[in-house]
C-alpha cells in the first residue's frame, strides 16, 4: 500500500477539476495501481465529455467532465462531479442509436440526463437534451433544465508550442514533442504521457527543453507534469494553486494553454519561473 505522506509531500492543490486530477496524478506517481490498458469500444458516444447543465430559469451552469464508454447500448463511465459536489461520480445509462439517457451518481444525489440524437447517428462530437435532479447531498433543491456535451479528441500525436514567463525580461522557449492519451476505460480522467525538446533554448535554461511529460485530462482540463534527465520533477503546469487559471484543451483537441511553472535551477534562467498564461501548445 502506498503511503500517505507520499501524497501529501507530492500534493498541488488545484480549483474545481483541477484538484481532482491532480489528486488522481500523484496517486499514480507516488506508487498507485495502473489503470489496465483496455482498448475503447467503438460506438457512437464512446469518449472523453466536457458537459454544462443550466438550470431553467438561471444562468448558473454546472459542469460535469469525464469518459463514456458504450457497450451494445449500454453506457458506463464516470464523471468529475460539478453542481456543489467535489468529487467523482459513476455514470450508467442507455443508448439505442437515438435515445439517450444517462443518470450520473453524486453523493446520494441522481442526476438524469436524456436525449434524442438524430436517427441513425454513428458518431457524435455534440450532444444536448434535459436533466433533472431532486434535492439531495449536492443541490439542496429539485432542479431540471438543459445540458450540452462536446466530445473532446484523444491529444495523441506531435505538437509545437512555446513558454513564455510573465514580467519584465521574460523569456521565450519554443518547444516541440510528442503526447500520447491512453485508452478509454470509461474513468473520470485518462493518463498523458510524451517527450519534450526545446527549439534554441538559451544555453542555461537547455534543462527545460529535454523533459519526459506525464499528466491527465478529464473533459477540456488537464494537468502537465515535467521532468529533466535524471527524473526529477522541474516543472508543472497549470501553476500551482491554481492563481494563474487552469490549463485548457481546445473543444477540437488541436491545441492547450494555459500558466504553467518551472523550478528556478539555474540564476540565469530566473526569468523562465512561471506564467501567468504563457503555454500554448498546438497539435498538429
Amino acid at each position: 500500500m502506498q503511503s500517505t505522506s507520499c501524497i501529501l509531500k507530492r500534493a498541488v492543490r488545484f480549483l474545481d477539476a483541477g484538484l481532482l486530477l491532480a489528486f488522481a496524478f500523484l496517486s499514480l506517481s507516488c506508487g498507485g495501481g495502473k489503470a489496465p490498458s483496455t482498448s475503447s469500444t467503438s460506438s457512437a458516444i464512446s469518449g472523453n465529455w466536457q458537459i454544462a447543465l443550466t438550470r431553467h430559469n438561471s444562468t448558473e451552469q454546472w459542469t460535469f467532465s469525464g469518459f463514456l464508454l458504450q457497450s451494445g447500448t449500454t453506457v458506463n463511465g464516470s464523471f468529475i462531479l460539478g453542481a456543489g459536489c467535489q468529487g467523482v461520480g459513476p455514470v450508467t445509462g442507455t443508448f439505442d442509436g437515438q435515445n439517450l439517457q444517462l443518470t450520473v451518481g453524486s453523493f446520494g444525489q441522481d442526476f438524469t440526463l436524456t436525449a434524442t440524437l438524430p436517427s441513425g447517428s454513428t458518431t457524435e462530437t455534440t450532444m444536448s437534451g434535459q436533466f433533472s435532479t431532486l434535492q439531495g447531498g449536492c443541490v439542496d433543491f429539485t432542479s431540471s433544465g438543459t445540458w450540452t456535451a462536446t466530445r473532446i479528441p484523444p491529444l495523441s500525436g506531435s505538437f509545437q508550442g512555446s513558454f513564455v514567463a510573465a514580467g519584465t525580461g521574460g523569456l521565450t522557449v519554443n518547444v516541440i514533442g510528442t503526447l500520447t492519451q491512453s485508452p478509454n476505460i470509461g474513468a473520470s480522467n485518462a493518463t498523458i504521457s510524451g517527450t519534450m525538446s526545446a527549439v534554441g533554448a538559451p544555453a542555461f535554461c537547455s534543462y527545460i527543453g529535454n523533459t519526459t511529460v506525464t499528466g491527465l485530462i478529464s473533459g477540456t482540463s488537464a494537468i502537465l507534469n515535467f521532468y529533466g534527465p535524471d527524473g526529477s520533477l522541474i516543472g508543472q503546469a497549470p501553476y500551482p494553486g491554481g492563481a494563474f487559471g487552469p490549463l485548457t484543451v481546445s473543444s477540437d483537441g488541436s491545441s492547450m494553454t494555459g500558466s504553467f511553472n518551472f523550478d528556478g535551477i539555474s540564476n540565469s534562467c530566473s526569468g523562465f519561473t512561471g506564467g501567468q498564461s504563457g503555454l500554448t501548445l498546438t497539435f498538429q
